[in-house]
C-alpha cells in the first residue's frame, strides 16, 4: 500500500509541473473548456443591458475550483507586466485569484505581493475608513484582477479608490471574462491599460450571449 500511495504522488507532481509549463494559448484553451463544461448554463438571464440571454455563465463555479483558479491565474500572469510590484482584487470575491497569481509568479522567480480592496458600501456601513488592506506602499506599481468585468464602471471606481487611498500607480487591469458591455472603450478612455483573457463570446454563443 505504502509503494502505490508513493507513486500516486510522484504522478501528481509530475501533472503539476506540465501544467506549470503551459503556454498562455493551452491555458486559454483548458479554460474555455472547463467554463463550457462547469459555468455554462441554459436558462434564461437577465443581462447588465436589460436584454435577456437564453445562456448563463456563473464564474463560480468554474474559478473557485483547484483546476480554474489555476487556469484562470496562470492566464493572468501570462498577461502580467514586468514591472508590477503588487496584484489585488476585491475581497472576497477576487481576492483569491490575486492570491493565486501571486504565488504562481513566486514559483518562478518573482516577487509580487498581494493586497484586498473591502467594497466601498460595506466599508462605509460598517464605519470602515480604511478600505485597502495588506503591505502596499505609496507609489506601488499596482494589477487590479477581476473575476469579470462588465461595462467597466465598477473597475474605475477600484482604480480610483487605489490612486486617491494608497496613492498607487495602476500598471494595468486584467479581467478573466470581459462581458463586452463597453468597459474596453469607457476604461481606455480613462486611461486603464486593460486586458480581458477571455470575452463572452469565447463561451457562450455570440448569438444568445
Amino acid at each position: 500500500m505504502a509503494k502505490r500511495k508513493t507513486s500516486t504522488k510522484k504522478t501528481e507532481t509530475k501533472l503539476g509541473l506540465d501544467l506549470m509549463n503551459l503556454s498562455f494559448e493551452q491555458a486559454r484553451e483548458r479554460l474555455i473548456d472547463l467554463l463550457k463544461n462547469k459555468s455554462l448554463f441554459n436558462r434564461d438571464h437577465v443581462l447588465p443591458s436589460g436584454q435577456i440571454a437564453s445562456q448563463y455563465l456563473d464564474l463560480k463555479q468554474s474559478l473557485l475550483g483547484a483546476e480554474g483558479a489555476f487556469l484562470a491565474s496562470l492566464c493572468a500572469l501570462h498577461n502580467l507586466k514586468d514591472d508590477v510590484q503588487f496584484i489585488g482584487g476585491l475581497e472576497p470575491k477576487v481576492y483569491s485569484l490575486a492570491v493565486a497569481v501571486s504565488q504562481l509568479a513566486f514559483l518562478r522567480g518573482q516577487q509580487i505581493d498581494t493586497f484586498y480592496l473591502r467594497d466601498c458600501a460595506k466599508a462605509r456601513t460598517r464605519g470602515i475608513s480604511r478600505w485597502i488592506d495588506g503591505p502596499l506602499k505609496p507609489m506601488s506599481k499596482v494589477c487590479l484582477i477581476q473575476d469579470e468585468v462588465v461595462d467597466g464602471v465598477k473597475v474605475i471606481e477600484l482604480v480610483r479608490t487605489l490612486q486617491e487611498e494608497a496613492d498607487a500607480e495602476i500598471v494595468q487591469v486584467i479581467g478573466i471574462v470581459d462581458r463586452l458591455d463597453g468597459a474596453k472603450n469607457r476604461l481606455a478612455d480613462y486611461g486603464v491599460d486593460y486586458t480581458s483573457i477571455l470575452t463572452m463570446n469565447d463561451v457562450m454563443d455570440p448569438v444568445t450571449a
